[in-house]
C-alpha cells in the first residue's frame, strides 16, 4: 500500500540504505553533475518533516518497494518530481505513486507539478496516462574549453547588469516575448506562476541581464553544482542581436540544458564545440486545487 512519508519511515530508510536502485527523474542537479542525488537529504527532510517537500512509499515489510518524492520549486504553485524509484524498474508501477505524489503536493497548493525524465524513458507514456504532458524537450551540452566567437557589436550599446528587484517584471516580459505560448500554458501564463515555476536559486548563482533603453533585451545565468555548473540564456526575438553577447559572458559555464524552442542557442553551441551527452522530456501537470473558500474563487480564463 502506498502510503505518505513518515518520520519513522525515514528512519528505517537510513537503517535499509533505501532508496535503492536508479532514480528515474532526472531533476537538474542529477543531470549536470552526473551522479545521483544523495539519500541523506531525503532523509533530513522527511525527519525535519520539511514543508517543501512531499513523499510517498510503498513498503513491503521493512523493504521499501517503490518511492516518490516533489519537492517545491520556486514557490507554493510549482512541485517537481525529483525522486522516483521503482522496484524492478517496472514502469507501470509508476502511475500510483505519480497520482498519489502529486495529490499530496496538491495538498499544499501545488497547481502544477513538473518531472524530467530521459527522453528514450518509459515513465513517459506511464506519467502521460494520469494527466502529465509534454511541454518540451531538453538537449544536455557540455564542454570544459570552449571559446565564443566574438561580436560583431559592441557591447557598449547594452546596459549590462545584475538583477534586481525592479526587474522582475521586466523579466517576465521577456520570458513572454521569448517562449511559445503553448509552453508558457505549461510553465504559467501569469507572473506569480512563473515565479514559483523557476528552478530554485542556489546563494551562488550568477545572473546577468542586458538592457536596452531600460528594458531588459538579454538574460544569462550561471549555476555552480558542485565543481561544474548550469547555464541558460534568454533573449528578446526583436533583439537576436544579443545572443552572442549572452555567449561570450558564459563561456566559463560547462553544462546547458537547451530547450527545444532554443534550437538556435544548441546548434550555436554545438559548433563552438561543446557535445550532446543527453536528451530530457519535460512533463508538466496541472493540478486541482481545492477551494478553500466558497463565497470568492478564481479560475484561469
Amino acid at each position: 500500500m502506498i502510503t505518505a512519508f513518515r518520520v519513522s519511515d525515514a528512519l528505517r530508510c537510513m537503517l535499509v540504505g533505501a532508496p535503492g536502485g536508479a532514480n528515474q527523474a532526472a531533476p537538474t542537479e542529477s543531470v549536470v553533475r552526473c551522479r545521483p542525488l544523495r539519500n541523506s537529504t531525503l532523509w533530513k527532510q522527511s525527519i525535519a518533516r520539511d514543508t517543501h517537500r512531499v513523499t510517498v512509499g510503498d513498503w513491503k515489510g521493512m523493504d521499501l518497494s517503490s518511492l516518490a518524492s516533489a519537492r517545491m520549486r520556486s514557490g507554493s504553485r510549482t512541485w517537481e518530481v525529483d525522486r522516483l524509484y521503482l522496484p524492478e524498474q517496472k514502469p507501470e508501477k509508476a502511475i500510483d505513486l505519480l497520482e498519489q505524489v502529486v495529490q499530496c503536493a496538491g495538498s499544499r497548493g501545488a497547481e502544477r507539478v513538473f518531472l524530467r525524465v530521459s527522453s528514450d524513458s518509459p515513465i513517459a507514456d506511464a506519467a502521460r496516462k494520469i494527466g502529465f504532458y509534454t511541454y518540451y524537450e531538453e538537449q544536455h551540452l557540455t564542454g570544459q574549453d570552449w571559446q565564443a566567437d566574438p561580436s560583431d557589436e559592441p557591447i557598449s550599446r547594452y546596459s549590462v547588469e545584475s538583477p534586481t528587484q525592479a526587474d522582475f517584471h521586466g523579466l517576465f516580459q521577456l520570458y513572454c516575448a521569448s517562449t511559445p505560448q503553448q509552453v508558457r500554458e505549461g510553465i504559467g501564463m501569469t507572473i506569480d506562476q512563473w515565479s514559483d515555476s523557476q528552478e530554485p536559486a542556489q546563494a551562488s548563482r550568477i545572473e546577468t541581464v542586458l538592457k536596452l533603453d531600460g528594458k531588459v533585451v538579454g538574460w544569462r545565468m550561471s549555476e555552480p553544482l558542485g565543481k561544474t555548473a548550469a547555464g541558460g540564456l534568454q533573449w528578446h526575438p526583436n533583439h537576436p542581436e544579443v545572443v552572442s553577447h549572452l555567449v561570450q559572458m558564459s563561456q566559463q559555464t560547462h553544462n546547458w540544458l537547451i530547450p527545444s524552442y532554443q534550437e538556435n542557442i544548441a546548434d550555436l553551441l554545438t559548433r563552438l564545440g561543446l557535445q550532446e551527452v543527453g536528451r530530457y522530456i519535460m512533463l508538466i501537470k496541472t493540478v486541482a486545487v481545492p477551494v478553500r473558500n466558497r463565497e470568492l474563487s478564481y479560475v484561469e480564463a
